[in-house]
């Protein structure tokens, strides 16, 4: 029985291991290709954001950069909660009490 359950699964892993072979080159190939559509594509001019017939100052569009960014000063907000304002939770009081139980602490 031992070998049957030897024989199974080196079976399994000569199987995965095809498969990873029979896979990678798959990742190759669609690699290869990916990367002529790339250059494809930066060779069409798609690769840059000027490309678009009409400027961004003719549609009124401002950049990042012409916007005038204004800072707000607001003050430290405390939080208004407290470490305890959350309800316990059941279950894990129960697991508490067991951990206790185990390995009581001497005090």
């Amino acid at each position: 029985m031992d070998r049957l359950q030897q024989l199974l699964r080196n079976s399994f892993i000569r199987l995965e291991g095809l498969l990873y072979q029979i896979f990678g080159f798959f990742r190759k190939i669609w690699g290869f290709f990916y990367q002529r559509l790339l250059i494809l594509l930066q060779v069409l001019g798609f690769s840059n954001s000027s490309y678009f017939v009409e400027s961004d100052r003719q549609n009124n569009i401002e950049s990042a950069e012409d916007r005038q960014i204004t800072e707000v000063k607001s003050e430290k907000i405390e939080p208004s909660f407290t470490p305890n304002s959350r309800r316990p939770d059941p279950q894990m009081e129960y697991y508490r009490k067991l951990a206790g139980q185990v390995n009581p602490t001497k005090k």
